[in-house]
């Protein structure tokens, strides 16, 4: 790295330049001098702080000991007060800056007194990073104030407490602890960035500081494309979509603050030679896909250690700080309400002065394979429906939580996540991270192994073949790998067409048992007439139908509400009434709306095959599952006829107006197969290709639309009852032929570093 031109302070964030710029625009617009005031008054508020001893923060024996307070406050000093007096030019925001400052660089440690106690010990943790920023940010805001001993003092002790300390367990090679397969994770992140900041505070002063910056510029893009370990049985950091496997919460809080380092890097340099990081330019479409939109307050996708009323905000605007533009990001900050704060002002032009938007109609459905989360919703106006599941791997915040899903509905959470709690409570690991506190089956009560939270999950679950075409949204999970002490198949299909959603469960056990179908809900129940249940939430409600198994018991258990332990709740176990070596679950989950009448659901049944019939708006979806293509015979093809229709496919479902003729095939208005290779009526094959694939083909006079996924080439011909005006694919898929009343789909993608779903 080329030395930088020695600069004065300010050059942490901003320079004497951007101030005077700053105090005109404060002259000129009045809401940016109205969040400027409510500032202020925050800071003033600091004045009043008192400072905390070293031996009341060293009063807890664990990893943070009770050092979080006094990192917050001087971590909160460095920025506001820096802030407005840099702006303000009153000392006493600098005074008593200095004091905190030159306070806690008389502690003898940043971090708790338990950490000594690893082996080998440990010397930096998040409080530590959290004291680095605080002291860069300060000492450079009011360097010009201090005298050549004051300056020595709160250098050394940044260097000597929070930097050197961070960087000898992290990064440095002769003493490093750390590495990305022993906590590759936010605190990776966390640690280095703010360090980070740390040294880029003393660069001038620090013959070493820009060997130590280089190092830490190297390795930041490693942790961003860490993919895992089979042998030391770790997850990836971050999907190729953008999403971070611990939870949205640690998205952006270990997201945050390396950005927060980004920042300060380009600022003070004016450039980056940061790879780049191609990640970061997706990220924010994690955050986006995790919200929810509703009229009280927003909510996002709780899975693992998130909580339900927070969103990604912080992360989110210092995506947008750094110059990565989205005008769906502003929208973002708008719906949470995001306040103003420290680079609110700073980078203000880049947060807040642009477009603002929300996603496209064609971008509410999204998968994560890599983390094994999908979200699903039916638009981006406040108070719709939202569908989310997750089954991926578990470890530190991801839970024992495979196959689980959540539903909001009418600005209601009603289908729910349970959580968590405090981790220094028991109840968090005995109940908030396992099994039983989310919505999947158990074998025998007993989910996943206890020990996958702290040792991690050998076999991961999966999540494939998201399907969003046509009107009807469709994506399996594969939660067998995490319960295969108990299972050797563990599907969960969800198909969500004409206004319910269809959960089917291919269950096979290793040996006898019972079975529980978990469902933690928000809100009121009652049993409806005929016997499904419903759920109420407000406004909201819900229809939850179990069609089959015809025979479950309804249990009630007790479970404990998210964030509060010492609360408790009922969720629902619908259990198998006899021992079984294996199910089929067929659940009917019909959000209801307002003043519309309810879809009419109905099972169907039939030899080797199981079913659904829906009727909704005009239209009948008949959903058929053919249960000779669950793999339980070998080497035969599984073709059946499923009332009519000749298939291989694992799920089949069909539309046609209702009341059309069930007997004639060429009045199918849309056809989704799911996992198969032909789908023949009256002799005609309608779809056709060697491998099985996931199909949705809209099929019109004037236009046939197919989405297509499977093996990582596929040729699939449709033969159409006529041959439409055009026909398309989607994604990868093209059409390359329309000939003779045929129509030749191609897909080649790259091939798949996992086997296909």
């Amino acid at each position: 790295m080329e030395n930088m031109t020695k600069k004065q302070h300010p050059y942490l964030y901003f320079n004497q330049n951007w101030v005077a710029h700053f105090r005109v625009q404060l002259q000129e617009d009045e809401n940016l001098r109205r969040e400027w005031q409510a500032y202020v008054a925050k800071a003033d508020g600091l004045l009043e702080n008192s400072f905390t001893d070293e031996v009341e923060a060293d009063g807890v024996d664990s990893q943070h000991g009770k050092y979080g307070p006094p990192s917050e406050q001087v971590a909160k000093m460095g920025t506001m007060l820096g802030l407005v007096y840099q702006v303000t030019g009153q000392r006493h925001y600098a005074e008593k800056l200095k004091e905190a400052l030159l306070h806690y660089s008389t502690y003898q440690k940043w971090h708790g007194k338990g950490l000594l106690k690893n082996d080998p010990p440990w010397h930096s943790e998040l409080n530590t990073s959290r004291f680095c920023h605080g002291f860069a940010v300060g000492y450079d805001y009011i360097y010009e104030l201090l005298n050549t001993e004051e300056r020595e003092t709160i250098r050394r002790s940044l260097l000597d407490l929070g930097v050197l300390p961070t960087l000898k367990d992290w990064v440095f090679a002769d003493t490093r602890i750390h590495t990305l397969d022993s906590m590759g994770h936010n605190w990776w992140a966390v640690m280095i960035g703010l360090a980070g900041v740390g040294v880029l505070s003393v660069i001038d002063e620090e013959p070493e500081a820009s060997v130590w910056l280089d190092e830490i510029i190297r390795i930041f893009p490693e942790y961003f494309l860490y993919k895992g370990s089979v042998l030391g049985n770790k997850s990836l950091n971050y999907d190729e979509a953008g999403a971070f496997y611990e939870s949205l919460n640690y998205a952006d809080y270990g997201l945050y603050e390396y950005l927060v380092f980004r920042l300060a890097y380009q600022h003070a340099f004016g450039y980056t030679i940061f790879s780049d990081i191609p990640v970061l330019a997706k990220a924010g479409d994690f955050f986006l896909h995790t919200t929810y939109p509703a009229s009280e307050r927003p909510m996002t996708v709780n899975f693992g250690d998130g909580y339900m009323y927070t969103g990604a905000v912080h992360a989110a605007k210092m995506l947008l700080a750094n110059g990565l533009d989205d005008p769906r990001l502003r929208w973002y900050l708008k719906e949470w309400q995001a306040e103003y704060g420290f680079y609110d002002f700073i980078q203000q032009d880049r947060i807040w002065q642009g477009e603002s938007r929300p996603p496209s109609p064609a971008e509410t459905s999204v998968i994560y394979e890599g983390i094994g989360w999908a979200t699903m919703r039916d638009g981006w106006e406040k108070d719709g429906t939202l569908l989310a599941v997750k089954s991926g791997f578990t470890w530190n915040h991801a839970h024992a939580d495979a196959g689980s899903f959540v539903l909001y509905h009418k600005g209601r959470p009603l289908l729910i996540d349970s959580g968590n709690c405090s981790y220094e409570r028991p109840e968090y690991v005995d109940y908030y991270a396992q099994s039983e506190a989310h919505n999947v089956v158990l074998f025998n009560g007993e989910g996943q192994l206890r020990s996958d939270m702290p040792r991690g999950v050998k076999e991961p679950g999966h999540v494939y073949h998201l399907v969003h075409h046509a009107g009807l949204r469709y994506v399996y999970a594969d939660a067998t790998g995490p319960m295969s002490m108990h299972f050797s198949r563990n599907f969960r299909h969800f198909l969500w067409v004409d206004g319910v959603i269809v959960i089917l469960d291919d269950i096979r056990a290793h040996e006898k048992g019972h079975l529980q179908w978990l469902l933690h809900y928000e809100g009121e129940t009652c049993m409806v007439e005929n016997g499904p249940l419903r759920i109420t939430n407000g406004d909201a409600s819900v229809i939850v139908k179990h069609l089959f198994p015809q025979q479950l018991t309804l249990k009630q258990k007790e479970g404990m509400a998210d964030h509060a332990p010492d609360t408790k709740v009922t969720y629902l176990s619908y259990e198998t009434c006899e021992l079984v070596h294996e199910a089929k679950f067929i659940t009917a989950v019909i959000p209801m709306e307002p003043e519309q009448p309810l879809p009419e659901v109905t099972a169907l049944e039939g030899h080797e095959m199981l079913g659904v019939r829906i009727r909704s708006g005009g239209k009948q979806t008949d959903i058929y599952w053919n249960l000779r293509a669950d793999g339980r015979v070998m080497h035969q093809n599984c073709i059946r006829k499923l009332n009519g229709w000749e298939t291989d496919a694992y799920l089949i479902a069909v539309t046609r107006p209702e009341g059309a003729n069930e007997d004639d095939w060429t009045n199918v208005e849309r056809c989704f197969i799911g996992y198969g290779s032909v789908l023949r009526h009256s002799g005609h094959t309608l779809f056709a290709s060697m491998s099985r694939a996931t199909v949705c083909m809209e099929l019109s006079a004037e236009e046939v639309s197919v989405s297509l996924q499977g093996q990582p080439y596929i040729r699939a011909e449709i033969r159409p009852a006529m041959m439409p005006q055009r026909s398309t694919a989607k994604g990868c898929a093209e059409v390359v032929s329309e000939d003779n009343g045929v129509i030749v789909i191609r897909q080649s993608t790259a091939l798949a570093t996992r086997r296909p779903g």
